[in-house]
């Protein structure tokens, strides 16, 4: 009987690891925002708070949320900041931009203040066509030559991989951009991580995003870039909006609304400091 019992268990667990999805893994906080708030749907306690009047329109997968780059911005709490250290991650994101300025527009970031010290800072820039990518140690010790090029598709897919002393840059699943710092960077700050936010926004260097944002995520650790194409290549860009036939609109917002619990191919390669 015991005999029998050890086999079920071993063939349970067999099935379970067979179909468990690799994208799962180390994967610390998922806002599909479907629910037009910024819930963290993978249970991990790290909902965001939305602060403007954003609306929810058609994203790539479900619904995304609408930035109108004066008032909007989400801040990230819980347990999602702890990972920007010294250590691996990997964010990924879709946006796509209805604006076009001279000024970059604030992306994701978690930084203190302006400086140049201890920070992660991702910036459009949609007059030179690439996403500015930030990450910081102090003005000496960075990750050099890490922002890529935007494709010419309306929405775009972003990925940044942090992997020891190297960090890449993808955008629709192709890689970009890779730079190493043989010492490593420690970005290690007590800021927000927040979209639309950058500290830069305050010195009128740098406006909000306006446009829409869909299905950030973030893992604790640096995916592949087999990986990284087939995280892309489940929502491709080409198929954004197709079944999309109405949008429900976000309720006015004078006050923070919480997010609720529930539920080119060309590239750069080798840049390095070493």
């Amino acid at each position: 009987m015991k005999r029998l019992s050890l086999f079920c268990i071993t063939i349970l667990l067999t099935f379970f690891s067979f179909n468990a999805d690799p994208l799962e893994n180390g994967l610390i906080a998922y806002y599909s925002f479907n629910n037009c708030d910024a819930r963290d749907d993978s249970g991990n306690d790290s909902d965001g708070i939305l602060f403007g009047k954003m609306t929810c329109v058609c994203g790539v997968e479900g619904d995304g949320l609408e930035l109108d780059g004066i008032q909007d911005y989400i801040e990230f709490h819980g347990k999602v900041n702890n990972y920007f250290t010294t250590s691996d991650f990997t964010i990924s994101y879709y946006f796509k931009t209805d604006k076009y300025s001279i000024f970059q527009q604030s992306m994701l970031s978690k930084r203190a203040t302006c400086e140049e010290i201890n920070m992660l800072d991702i910036q459009l820039n949609i007059n030179q066509r690439f996403v500015d990518t930030d990450l910081y140690e102090n003005p000496r010790k960075y990750f050099r030559d890490i922002s890529p090029e935007l494709d010419s598709t309306v929405w775009m897919y972003f990925a940044l991989v942090r992997e020891g002393i190297r960090a890449k840059t993808f955008i629709n699943g192709q890689l970009r951009q890779e730079g190493m710092r043989c010492s490593g960077v420690d970005l290690t700050n007590d800021a927000i991580l927040s979209f639309g936010n950058s500290p830069c926004i305050r010195g009128r260097q740098t406006v909000r995003f306006k446009g829409v944002l869909d299905e950030l995520k973030v893992y604790d650790r640096a995916l592949t870039a087999e990986e990284i194409m087939d995280l892309y290549n489940r929502t491709p860009v080409e198929n954004a909006e197709i079944d999309c036939v109405t949008f429900k609109e976000k309720k006015s917002e004078t006050r923070p609304s919480y997010g609720q619990r529930s539920k080119k191919t060309s590239s750069s390669r080798g840049q390095s400091d070493c």
